[in-house]
């Protein structure tokens, strides 16, 4: 599954890299979306329909959660020490495509990735993104 930065997150990058002093930055919230699109540069956080199986909540990302960057082969990534995980206790089930990691004030898309295979979140299942990971590269 490849991590895609949309172009909102793309812009909050840019800013919290060279346009504040830092008195503004927000921690993270991490959902899973159950309507089949694709995380792409131009998606927005109205693109996507978020999860509702019963036992479902959202998870809470700290920033402070999130070790020292490393580059791998020209990529940048860092990895948080929080395993965003989800449980259905019970219910229908639903199909989970992949998660979306949204500024926790601002809601915009900071990162998000399609699963390579879609999950079925039914009753005892249980959805762990480990290790949490975002990697960012650019091409010229």
């Amino acid at each position: 599954m490849n991590c895609v930065i949309p172009n909102e997150g793309k812009l909050l990058a840019i800013y919290w890299w060279l346009g504040t002093d830092g008195s503004d930055l927000e921690d993270f919230v991490v959902d899973l979306f159950v309507n089949n699109v694709s995380v792409v540069n131009a998606s927005t956080a109205a693109d996507f329909t978020l999860a509702s199986f019963t036992g479902y909540a959202q998870v809470s990302v700290p920033r402070a959660s999130f070790g020292s960057p490393s580059i791998v082969s020209n990529v940048a990534q860092i990895t948080s020490s929080v395993s965003p995980t989800f449980d259905c206790t019970g219910g229908s089930p639903q199909t989970a495509y992949g998660w979306l990691m949204r500024g926790a004030s601002s809601g915009d898309i900071v990162a998000g990735a399609n699963f390579d295979t879609p999950r079925v979140m039914s009753p005892g299942t249980q959805e762990i993104l480990d290790p949490f990971r975002i990697k960012f590269q650019t091409l010229h």
